[in-house]
């Protein structure tokens, strides 16, 4: 709700903060937008400047807004934690983390594997494949492309399917009863190319996080090779260690 209940015994400053918050994660205030002043705040919500003040600070403290003197108060453009320790669903993590967000397919079309593949994959190089790229936002924002590679003939249904809505793995987990075990993926920093570039709205040469993962079935069969293309600006990684 967006009404500031005076009745209640939440602080009103907190519901406003509660109430600016939810509108940062669904996209209502996207990164770099221009934040709401405090006489417009007070104006809508009907509340006092100290309240306002308050709700602001919190969001400031939490890195969600920032202040430019002289210009205003701006959205700051969040940055997504992925845990390396086991593999999350895209929709999955943002929906636990409450922002909108959604997949828009690319392609999804037959290719050949090249030698890199086909080496990952322990294929020949004539070997049918099939390549979806789905590009990821969070808020309307590209924060991700990925460009799957799978083996046509264990997963034909694939080139038929809307995955705009769909998850990929579940798909192919509940159509073929493939169980995924594990996975080996690379790290690396790169300079995005123009495609990449256009594609993740960022400017040509901008460093992104690249990486490379091959997936492995039952019997430790590889059946997919990934190529993912994270904004460094929106995503960073952890990993728990043990000593």
């Amino acid at each position: 709700m967006e009404i500031i209940d005076n009745t209640s015994r939440v602080q009103l400053y907190y519901q406003l903060y509660d109430i600016l918050l939810n509108k940062i994660k669904s996209g209502d205030y996207k990164p770099n937008d221009l934040f709401p002043t405090e006489n417009e705040l007070i104006e809508k919500y009907k509340v006092s400047r100290i309240t306002v003040r308050k709700a602001m600070d919190m969001l400031s403290q939490e890195g969600l807004i920032s202040k430019k003197r002289g210009i205003g108060t701006f959205v700051k453009a969040q940055k997504i934690e992925n845990n390396l320790a086991s593999i999350i669903d895209f929709n999955d993590n943002m929906k636990n983390k409450g922002y909108s967000h959604s997949t828009k397919v690319i392609t999804n079309k037959i290719v050949e594997c090249n030698n890199n593949i086909s080496e990952a994959l322990s294929i020949p190089n004539n070997t049918k494949l099939i390549n979806i790229e789905r590009l990821r936002l969070m808020q309307n924002e590209p924060i991700c492309l990925e460009s799957a590679n799978l083996i046509y003939d264990r997963c034909p249904e694939v080139l038929n399917r809307d995955f705009n809505n769909e998850s990929l793995r579940t798909f192919i987990k509940d159509n073929y009863k493939i169980i995924w075990k594990h996975a080996k993926q690379k790290i690396t920093a790169i300079n995005t190319d123009k495609r990449i570039s256009n594609i993740l709205n960022i400017k040509k040469g901008d460093p992104i996080l690249y990486i490379e993962r091959v997936s492995y079935c039952t019997d430790n069969i590889p059946l997919e090779y990934l190529e993912a293309y994270y904004r460094a600006d929106m995503y960073y990684f952890t990993v728990d260690l043990e000593y």
